[in-house]
């Protein structure tokens, strides 16, 4: 009987490490890292990246959707006409979207209002 046990013990202690070390390397893969807005590069095309910039231009677009430009980079972020949110100028954003090429730049897709959101106002 006591064999048993310290064989269940043993196959559930590692099992259990075996799941904690699996988690560690998935991680990164479902929540990226957050990275700088200008830190994005085509090694990131049809990736999930999750981002922070600082709003350089706003601008709303002839379809209702909008465009963000960024300090330090060319790369923009994009959200669609389902999108509606005001932002301005000098307000430092956080996102989360898939990384596209759009006439020859990068462009980060928005593809819900919860996946973007202020982090400091201007000032």
């Amino acid at each position: 009987m006591k064999d048993n046990f310290e064989i269940l013990f043993y196959l559930s202690a590692i099992l259990s490490i075996i799941g904690v070390l699996l988690l560690a390397y998935i991680s990164p893969l479902i929540n990226p890292p957050l990275k700088q807005i200008e830190e994005i590069s085509h090694a990131d095309i049809e990736k999930n990246v999750y981002v922070e910039g600082t709003i350089e231009e706003v601008r709303k677009l002839k379809d209702k959707s909008t465009s963000l430009k960024f300090y330090n980079t060319t790369t923009e972020i994009y959200l669609p006409k389902n999108i509606q949110l005001n932002f301005k100028k000098g307000e430092k954003i956080r996102a989360l979207g898939a990384v596209k090429i759009y006439q020859s730049g990068l462009e980060i897709i928005i593809s819900d209002a919860k996946n973007i959101e202020i982090v400091m106002e201007e000032s």
